[in-house]
């Protein structure tokens, strides 16, 4: 993943304000140009420069490279748009409402993750940035998994991170068993990388089998691909039935997988 420009929509909550203060680190960690964006539904908004200055009278922050976009209308539209008119590698977003309320992520944020054609980093509102030195890539092994997790292991080197290939199944089978073994075995072949991990986790409840395993591991970043039938899609479904209630201090990345089908073919040409 080569990040150079990072969208970070701003609506001046706290878990905003988090996200923004972790998007300036992760801005010097990568050496990346940020773009904050406030979509206002009214012209009595906060003025964004002003926020901005704030920031920035931290000495550290002065080196980034930052611009400031203000849009009038639907935050969610607004942001996409931007996202595509920028050509913006990264959107990075508060991971909960301003109501506050226990969702793993907040409406906005859904729709705008179930939406993006690039990678959205939900931050929570009680992170402090820290170096993703621990890293989770959860797998479904689906058709661009395998790509995925190539182009996830080159921000891994950079970051200099333990990479865990986490997949929950809820069907202890021949079969289950078989695939992720596969599927380990694959991707041993072709992404090169000295701190790739594989782990193997049993649970009739996907969702109970996912927090269980948050709460267990001392990780700095959960990737998590997205496809539009996948298990994730029940953690961020707007509509889902049953409210989760957890919270987590871990930032999660959202890829669009689906860009990464037919890659595998492309890789395996590569290397022959």
């Amino acid at each position: 993943m080569n990040i150079q420009k990072i969208l970070v929509p701003i609506d001046f909550s706290e878990c905003s304000k988090t996200a923004t203060l972790f998007s300036f680190e992760l801005a010097i960690k990568l050496d990346a140009r940020l773009y904050l964006m406030h979509s206002m539904d009214n012209i009595f908004s906060m003025p964004l420069e002003e926020f901005k200055e704030e920031l920035t009278k931290n000495e550290r922050f002065q080196q980034v490279k930052v611009k400031t976009i203000t849009e009038v209308g639907d935050p969610d539209l607004s942001i996409l748009t931007e996202a595509q008119v920028l050509d913006a590698d990264l959107i990075v977003m508060g991971s909960k409402g301003s109501s506050g309320g226990k969702k793993l992520l907040g409406s906005t944020t859904t729709r705008v993750v179930s939406k993006s054609n690039i990678p959205v980093l939900a931050i929570p509102q009680n992170n402090s940035y820290a170096d993703f030195e621990d890293m989770v890539f959860m797998t479904d092994f689906k058709e661009g998994d395998l790509s995925a997790l190539l182009e996830i292991s080159h921000w891994a080197r950079y970051f200099n991170a333990n990479l865990h290939v986490l997949h929950i199944f809820t069907d202890d089978s021949l079969e289950e068993l078989i695939k992720f073994r596969g599927f380990k075995e694959v991707a041993r072949e072709q992404v090169v990388y000295e701190k790739l991990f594989f782990e193997r986790i049993f649970n009739s409840s996907f969702e109970e089998g996912f927090f269980n395993y948050l709460k267990t591991r001392n990780s700095n970043l959960f990737i998590l691909p997205r496809y539009k039938k996948a298990p994730f899609q029940k953690l961020i479904k707007k509509d889902h039935a049953r409210q989760i209630e957890f919270e987590s201090n871990i930032p999660f990345l959202s890829l669009p997988a689906e860009k990464f089908i037919g890659k595998e073919q492309q890789h395996n040409t590569l290397k022959q």
